[in-house]
């Protein structure tokens, strides 16, 4: 097995893992899990599709740690503003696989849009993540 096909299925298991309710636990800090401590929004594909697969990945991670929080009312503003992030994107990304009849903006600047929100969703993100720990 080459080290590259043994990375892919380690990160593969370490997905299956956190998608099943898992948590990969850091070590030296308790209680916070690695999968949901980065969010990876740059270099994403170039394709379309392979682009939409990634945020989706992404937006499955926001909303585990959205579930996560709620409840906690210090952490409301925060959850608030992920929700409303994430929103924003899924209207967005849209607009990325499928040019809409009449839209103004080329395939390039709405994939910038969605890239600078996707960048807004991990400082959201990683404050949040502060915050559940």
């Amino acid at each position: 097995m080459t080290s590259r096909t043994l990375t892919l299925v380690l990160a593969t298991f370490g997905c299956v893992y956190a998608w099943v309710g898992g948590s990969i636990e850091q070590p030296g800090v308790p209680g916070i899990a690695l999968a949901a401590e980065e969010l990876i929004v740059e270099g994403l594909p170039k394709d379309p599709k392979a682009y939409r697969a990634q945020v989706d990945q992404i937006l499955k991670k926001v909303d585990g740690l959205i579930e996560k929080m709620k409840g906690n009312e210090k952490a409301l503003p925060v959850v608030l503003d992920l929700q409303q992030t994430r929103d924003n994107v899924l209207r967005e990304i849209y607009k990325v696989e499928n040019k809409p009849d009449g839209s103004k903006w080329g395939a390039q600047e709405m994939r910038e849009s969605v890239d600078a929100m996707l960048k807004l969703l991990k400082d959201q993100y990683d404050k949040a993540v502060g915050m559940a720990g």
